[in-house]
């Protein structure tokens, strides 16, 4: 039985037994008058000694029941120490039954057939009302309802006499019933309460459910407003910029306004880039490839690339990392660490900030310190929210974007990596994540390619397939301009037919992902390859953030690229893609 399950059954109990503990108050001293009538009806037929030593006796019993049903409802009793007052009632309840039992052997009356018909008949009622008690708690019947009919049987057996045994047997079976009623009675009960708290949990569920859907609705309606903003921006810019270039008549003003229109469509190209990061981690298209390297490595060559900016602004930037083996994704761990120690440096105006790994019992703890500004105890869940910047309430895309800490969260939760924030204001932050340690012998061993190397792309044919003519366009001048031979179309037919018509082979295929009439970019490369050589590769390209056609494209094995797309990284893919074609 599982923990939830185990304190639903405690609560259900506790529930059930509380009635019983406020009758053992409330009816004691109606429950005086049942031994009181047996001591008047057999006063001429017993000794008095036994029947007032019997009667003082049943007096401390209901007594001590009284004083259990007093201390029960006085006292602090919850489901998790309601387990020893159960046990008392059962002690109080056999104790009882015992002294209800004791009467057959105490006052039967051999010559007297109606005080017998009297003394089994009151015995009979109490074991049958005893299904009462089985009602709150099962084992309750039994300890009551036992010992009292096991004392009828027993005497009336002893008779020896054909009647005598078969009412014995009768009343045996008369108890099999009686405990039949009474299982069914607690069954029910406890079924009633259960089911109750159930539909409380269901209903607890859903309004956690519903305010939570809310409150996503909400943070997504904050996430576009400010995504908006910020794509407002250098769009605004843009335009400016390019309202100038159509008046501007002077080239040397002209090659000014370039770089700025670069900045422009760089910050563009930085926005749409972090956007579509959230989106894809968000619908879960991105799968980590785990392997084991040394994470002081890592740190090693994130100090060399922070190092100039650290030194600009007079910090010293330093490591202390033993080598450690570790098991995760590098590039995401590296994204991880790059967006922690970006955001160290730019928020430490003086001091340092420190990168290092520590090894644990079965982890590797990593930190990045800093002595910058610090965050406040209560702003530190708010610094993982999307666009949410403590420091940069003017939106100054200098400061970043408000997007790299939000990252860093979902990418730790994918890689199950825990992430955990102290920090101090004036004082300085330690962002640490602990990593499970990996095998050195399992390290990857790759034949190292220098990231430098450039294969030229003059002669090579490129088909490229997507439905807007603009892009097509683009593309072909783009292309064509890195000495590529380009083939366009709007459809995976009209690819077929042109190559068909020309009798020629790609070398690569380039398709946008979602295409005219329900067709995907996927279905096409399958297409294509299949007619003109699997061995073709291809590469997706996509603007879509639905998780749906992420998984899909994410699902087919081909390369995805995401819009907008620079010509750089287009250049460095179809290259990657030749290289590995020239390795093999």
């Amino acid at each position: 039985m599982n923990t939830v399950s185990r304190e639903l059954d405690d609560r259900i109990t506790f529930e059930a037994l509380e009635p019983a503990f406020r009758l053992l108050r409330r009816d004691a001293l109606w429950n005086m008058l049942v031994p009181l009538t047996l001591v008047v009806v057999m006063w001429s037929q017993v000794e008095h000694g036994i029947l007032m030593a019997w009667g003082g006796l049943f007096i401390l019993g209901s007594v001590a029941k009284y004083a259990l049903g007093d201390l029960y409802l006085r006292r602090e009793v919850t489901p998790a120490n309601a387990g020893k007052w159960a046990w008392w009632l059962c002690a109080v309840t056999f104790l009882i039954a015992l002294l209800w039992a004791s009467t057959m052997f105490l006052f039967y009356v051999e010559g007297s057939l109606e005080h017998q018909i009297f003394l089994i008949t009151l015995l009979n009622a109490i074991v049958i009302g005893s299904a009462i008690a089985g009602l709150y708690w099962y084992p309750l019947f039994y300890l009551r309802a036992v010992p009292i009919m096991g004392a009828l049987v027993v005497r009336l057996a002893m008779e020896g006499t054909l009647a005598y045994i078969a009412l014995a047997a009768l009343l045996l079976l008369a108890l099999g019933a009686t405990a039949s009623i009474a299982r069914t009675l607690n069954h029910r009960m406890r079924s009633e309460i259960r089911l109750r708290h159930e539909s409380a949990a269901l209903n607890e569920r859903l309004h956690l459910k519903t305010l939570e859907a809310e409150q996503a609705t909400l943070a997504k309606s904050r996430f576009l407003a400010a995504a908006s903003h910020d794509l407002r921006q250098p769009l605004h810019a843009l335009s400016l910029f390019i309202d100038v270039l159509k008046e501007e008549k002077s080239e040397d003003e002209r090659r000014k306004i370039f770089p700025r229109l670069d900045l422009s469509l760089e910050a563009l190209q930085k926005l749409f880039d972090a956007l579509l990061d959230v989106s894809r981690l968000d619908a879960k298209v991105v799968n980590p490839e785990y392997s084991h390297f040394d994470v002081a490595e890592l740190l090693g060559s994130l100090a060399n690339e922070f190092r100039s900016a650290a030194n600009e602004k007079g910090l010293k930037l330093r490591v202390h990392a033993q080598s450690s083996i570790v098991v995760s994704d590098r590039l995401l761990l590296e994204r991880i660490l790059r967006n922690i120690v970006g955001n160290a440096i730019r928020y430490t105006q003086s001091g340092g900030v420190l990168l290092s790994a520590r090894n644990r019992a079965d982890t590797v703890l990593v930190q990045v310190w800093d002595t910058g500004t610090g965050i406040p105890q209560e702003k530190q869940e708010e610094i993982f929210v999307e666009f949410r910047q403590l420091h940069n309430a003017h939106r100054d895309r200098n400061q970043g974007l408000g997007l790299g800490l939000a990252i860093v969260k979902r990418l730790s939760e994918l890689l199950h990596h825990p992430l955990e924030l102290r920090s101090l204001p004036g004082r300085g932050s330690v962002f640490s994540l602990r990593i499970a340690k990996g095998r050195r012998g399992l390290m990857d061993i790759k034949e190292a390619v220098s990231r430098t190397r450039r294969w030229g792309l003059s002669g090579r044919r490129i088909l490229v397939i997507d439905d807007e003519r603009e892009i097509l366009d683009a593309m072909r001048t783009l292309l064509s301009k890195w000495g590529c031979e380009v083939i366009t179309a709007e459809s995976p037919e009209a690819a077929e037919h042109v190559l068909r018509e020309k009798e020629i082979t790609p070398d690569l295929i380039v398709s946008d992902l979602r295409l005219r009439n329900g067709c995907t970019g996927v279905q096409a490369l399958d297409n294509l390859r299949a007619q003109f050589g699997a061995s073709i590769p291809g590469i997706l390209v996509t603007g879509e953030t639905v998780s749906e056609q992420l998984k899909l494209a994410k699902g087919s094995g081909y390369e995805l690229l995401q819009k907008p797309l620079r010509p750089i990284r287009l250049r460095s893919a179809i290259q990657q893609h030749f290289s590995d074609t020239k390795n093999r």
